[in-house]
């Protein structure tokens, strides 16, 4: 059974400590090892994060995502589905990792429901990289003194205030989208126990450890 908590203007759900997150730390590199070398996981690294030779961001890059006062701001693709940016890196290369990416089905300027997604990687050195970054939202006092999240595009801001942080899988009705009309969309934002008044709410997902199917999210309504 999924519980609910409510502090300081946010809700958690699921169950988590510290012990999943450090041993989801430490299975994500041994799968990844097992999967390919080193060397090339390190490669691939460079290429997701936009540090190596190429470098340049290519033509599908479609906003910004920040988190201020963090170290979370990523460059978000958008391709023409869902599958492009899980292995391709945000300078059009081939990479394991891919990128940050938005649902195709999106769009920045029509609202209602974002989702941004992302692999939860690491470097060899255990550091967060790309949506593993996402794992800070375990920490409740990360919460606290970070409780908005940015989307920018064409010199517009967007600023979402975090309402839920959830542990959960990849069946959960937080990444329903084509809403058939504005009641749907409403008893979805009910649904979602988004803050009275929610016009629009933006979803980050993204893996969490090795099982396959379980999803970290993170959610936050337009101010």
């Amino acid at each position: 059974m999924v519980k609910h908590r409510k502090k300081k203007g946010y809700r958690r759900s699921g169950s988590w400590s510290v012990i999943p997150y450090i041993t989801g730390t430490v299975s994500i590199l041994i799968a990844v090892f097992i999967s390919y070398s080193i060397r090339d996981y390190a490669q691939d690294i460079k290429k997701s994060t936009g540090t190596g030779e190429k470098g340049n961001i290519q033509e599908d890059y479609y906003c910004e995502l920040i988190v201020p006062d963090s170290d979370i701001r990523f460059p978000v693709m958008k391709g023409l589905d869902n599958e492009k940016y899980l292995h391709t890196s945000m300078t059009g290369e081939e990479s394991q990792l891919g990128a940050v990416f938005m649902d195709y089905r999106c769009d920045f300027y029509e609202g209602g429901h974002m989702i941004v997604y992302g692999h939860d990687a690491q470097d060899i050195e255990g550091n967060l990289m790309m949506f593993g970054k996402l794992r800070e939202y375990l920490d409740e006092d990360f919460i606290v003194t970070h409780p908005e999240i940015e989307l920018m595009k064409d010199g517009k801001v967007k600023k979402y205030v975090l309402f839920a942080v959830k542990v959960t899988d990849i069946h959960d009705d937080a990444y329903q989208l084509g809403f058939e009309d504005s009641e749907e969309f409403e008893k979805f934002l009910s649904l979602m126990e988004a803050p009275d008044g929610a016009t629009e709410i933006l979803t980050l997902s993204t893996c969490l450890g090795q099982e396959e199917e379980r999803r970290l999210i993170i959610q936050g309504a337009l101010q």
